[in-house]
């Protein structure tokens, strides 16, 4: 199962957060499955590097000052949290929902923040199974890349939407999460045919507690060049509508790699991306 939770909450006092602030909403979303089943959140938090969840960072309706986050009290905010497993998503919303009905809070730093409403429907949160992306969206999809997003190559990091590194990274999360089995060789006739077509972005840098990170954000085209199966057609629209749930490349699970199919964007009430501040995580901005 893929979920994606638009979380909406509010600090009843003035807050000022680092910014970004995706690694305090990793922990506090840590804390919380540790207080249910403190096994799965210790093997969330060590295992593998293929993670099967990924958050953004703090989006209030205010702007960010440099690598503040001031936000006055009783500002709303979005979060989105995403998992790409069902006994994440369980135990999440086991601990999730009910401080919701009850009123309750999620503490980022020192502040707590009041959970408002938890949405689980386009533009920004979602349901899904592996087994309905599975499906035919053309030969060109653009993939709008909202937080930075790099990739790991032998050790340097790589900020660039090179077709081979953002499918691998998604073909790494279909192989590790997905109950619908698709061949390998599905995926080696797919890479071998995606191109890069277009690209509108540049590079920008993401700031963690103890170093900063480059990524790329804007749009990337594909497009798949000459004849391919209907499988290949098939698994380049799974791969890229699994990105609005999984993320894309290097830590998607501090904010980095949020992404969608621009496409989606639509039913988005946010503005053109020329318009969305510089220091906004824009996948729901």
């Amino acid at each position: 199962m893929l979920a994606a939770i638009d979380l909406r909450i509010y600090s009843k006092t003035e807050a000022e957060l680092p910014h970004p602030c995706a690694h305090l909403v990793q922990a506090a979303l840590l804390d919380a499955v540790r207080s249910l089943d403190p096994s799965l959140s210790a093997e969330l938090h060590d295992t593998a590097q293929v993670k099967p969840f990924a958050v953004s960072t703090l989006w209030p309706r205010t702007r960010a000052l440099g690598d503040v986050l001031r936000i006055p009290k009783y500002t709303e905010c979005r979060l989105r949290i995403c998992t790409l497993a069902q006994p994440v998503f369980d135990a999440i919303s086991a601990v999730l929902f009910p401080r919701l009905a009850s009123g309750g809070s999620i503490r980022l730093a020192s502040y707590d923040f009041v959970l408002m409403s938890a949405k689980m429907e386009l533009p920004y949160g979602g349901v899904a199974n592996f087994s309905d992306l599975l499906r035919d969206m053309g030969t060109e999809i653009d993939l709008r890349f909202a937080s930075p997003t790099t990739f790991r190559r032998k050790g340097v990091n790589v900020p660039l939407p090179d077709p081979v590194l953002v499918y691998n990274s998604l073909w790494q999360k279909w192989k590790a999460f997905s109950d619908t089995e698709v061949p390998e060789c599905v995926f080696e006739e797919l890479i071998a045919a995606l191109a890069l077509c277009r690209m509108d972005g540049h590079t920008r840098m993401w700031k963690f507690p103890r170093y900063w990170m480059t990524g790329f954000v804007g749009v990337a085209g594909y497009e798949l060049i000459g004849k391919v199966s209907g499988a290949a057609r098939d698994l380049f629209g799974a791969l890229s509508s699994l990105a609005f749930y999984s993320g894309v490349g290097y830590r998607t699970t501090m904010g980095m790699g949020q992404c969608r199919i621009v496409t989606l964007e639509a039913d988005s009430e946010c503005p053109p991306a020329d318009q969305i501040p510089e220091d906004c995580n824009a996948l729901e901005d």
